[in-house]
Formats: structure tokens, C-alpha cells, sequence
């Protein structure tokens, strides 16, 4: 006999079940496991790792960045001493969450930045030091695809915390600016490369094909702004569902929060 038919409903069926937040008095115990900078301290470390990935990009020390990048030995245990530290917290905190998949999923969000950050670093020091590879310090930007996959995987953990916290209306009101910001920039941009392309319009059937293009171009806008303004606008919703917009670790994550904070700061001292 089928089994549907031996279910009187299907809620008789035993479904797997993730664990979830209770957002009611259990939440601050679970948030209490996770070890990682959000609120105020999260978007100043994402904030300060973004500068950094992008003077690093240029060839350019972040602290000097009017000076080019030489990456001797120094800047080399730099970021293999970041990466350690920093990817051991994450990895730590990503242990210690393990029964709440959407903590679980958003410290691996945070590895992956801490990936991308440290190796970025190693990589950059290499090529400065073997000048016969012929590969440019642009060429860390590849690594990139290491953050992809985290930042999906973080945001899915994210929204979920989102969706059970939807009566916070501090909450729900980011979240809609947020994606307005994504969608509103990805129409505008389009929009306007449309409207310049038709201006000519004795080209518009020559060029028809080139309409692809536009509509291509304000999709790599759009995607371009969702990963880069992701990790701000998860600091600051987690820093709203815990009430904690500054972001001040507990006593008992103290140490591993300043110790992944500090790491990640040391590959602004590459030279």
C-alpha cells in the first residue's frame, strides 16, 4: 500500500528538521556562540578589509597607499599569520554554532572573506618576490571566487534569521533598503546605457544585438553591489536582532572576537 495512504495527514509524516532561533527569550543564548564582529565593529572590519583588498588590487600599500607595493618576507608572514588566525576563529566559531545551521552558515560567510583577505596577501607576496612569473598583483583578484560561495551561503543563513525576526521592524526596514539600493541601481544603470544607445538611432538595427550587452552590464552592476554591500547590511541586521549595534563581544567570546578582529587587520601593514 502506498504510504501516503497510511498517513492520515502530512504533518504524520517525519519530516527532518534544521534547528532553528527561537527569537523569544533563547536568542542571546544562541547568538552566544558566535564569535565573530557584526553591528558597528562589523562594519568597521569589512569596512577597513575592503580598503585593504583594494590597495592591495592597485599594488599599493594600504597604509601608504601612495606607495607601491615591494612584499618582502615580512608582508609574507603577514598574511600567512592573518590567514592562520583569522580562518582558525571562524572555523572555531563555525564549531561551536554547529546546532544552529544559520549561525553555522554565516561564520563560514566569514571564513570566506578571511580566505580571501589572507591569501590575497600570500599571493601578492609571491609574485613581488618571483618577478620571472610575469603575473601581475591584479591577479589576486581571482580570489575572489573563494568569497562567492560563502556570501550565498551566509546570506541564505541571514534571510532565515530575517524571516523569523520579521515583527522587528528596525529589521525589515534594512532589509527593503537594502534590496531597493541593489534593485533601484541595477534599473537606473540600465536605463541609462538604453537611453544612450538609442540616442543614435541611425545605428539602433546595427546594433540591436548590443542590447544584450546593456542588459548584461546592469546585471554585473547589480551583482557587483549585492556582494560588496552584503556583509554591511549583515553586520548591522545582526547587530538589530541582538540589540547590540555596537557589536561588544560577551565576556566569553572576548578573546576569540579581538583575535580575529587584529588578525584581519594585520595584512594592512603589507608593504
Amino acid at each position: 500500500m502506498p504510504y501516503y495512504l497510511l498517513a492520515k495527514d502530512a504533518s504524520a509524516i517525519g519530516w527532518p528538521n534544521l534547528p532553528e532561533i527561537n527569537f523569544g527569550h533563547n536568542f542571546h543564548d544562541e547568538i552566544a556562540c558566535y564569535s565573530l564582529p557584526y553591528g558597528a565593529l562589523g562594519f568597521a572590519s569589512h569596512f577597513l578589509t575592503y580598503y585593504t583588498l583594494a590597495c592591495l588590487w592597485r599594488g599599493r600599500s594600504p597604509l601608504f597607499p601612495w606607495r607601491r607595493l615591494e612584499c618582502g618576507r615580512f608582508s609574507l608572514a603577514l598574511g600567512a599569520t592573518a590567514l592562520t588566525f583569522s580562518t582558525g576563529v571562524a572555523i572555531f566559531t563555525m564549531i561551536k554554532c554547529k546546532n544552529t545551521w544559520q549561525l553555522l552558515v554565516i561564520a563560514v560567510w566569514k571564513l570566506s572573506m578571511s580566505l580571501l583577505n589572507g591569501i590575497t596577501v600570500v599571493h601578492i607576496a609571491w609574485i613581488m618576490r618571483n618577478p620571472i612569473s610575469n603575473a601581475s598583483h591584479k591577479s589576486s583578484a581571482f580570489w575572489v571566487i573563494l568569497y562567492i560561495p560563502g556570501m550565498i551561503a551566509g546570506m541564505a543563513g541571514l534571510m532565515s534569521l530575517i524571516t523569523q525576526n520579521r515583527h522587528d521592524s528596525g529589521v525589515m526596514n534594512l532589509t527593503i533598503g537594502f534590496y531597493t539600493v541593489i534593485g533601484f541601481g541595477a534599473i537606473i544603470f540600465g536605463a541609462g546605457l538604453l537611453q544612450k544607445f538609442a540616442q543614435d538611432k541611425s545605428k539602433l538595427d546595427e546594433k540591436e544585438g548590443n542590447v544584450l550587452l546593456w542588459g548584461l552590464g546592469g546585471f554585473a552592476f547589480s551583482s557587483t553591489a549585492f556582494t560588496v554591500l552584503a556583509a554591511f547590511f549583515g553586520d548591522w541586521a545582526l547587530g538589530m536582532m541582538t540589540h547590540n549595534l555596537v557589536g561588544l563581544p560577551s565576556g566569553d567570546n572576548s578573546i576569540l572576537f579581538w583575535t580575529y578582529f587584529v588578525a584581519k587587520r594585520l595584512t594592512m601593514f603589507t608593504w
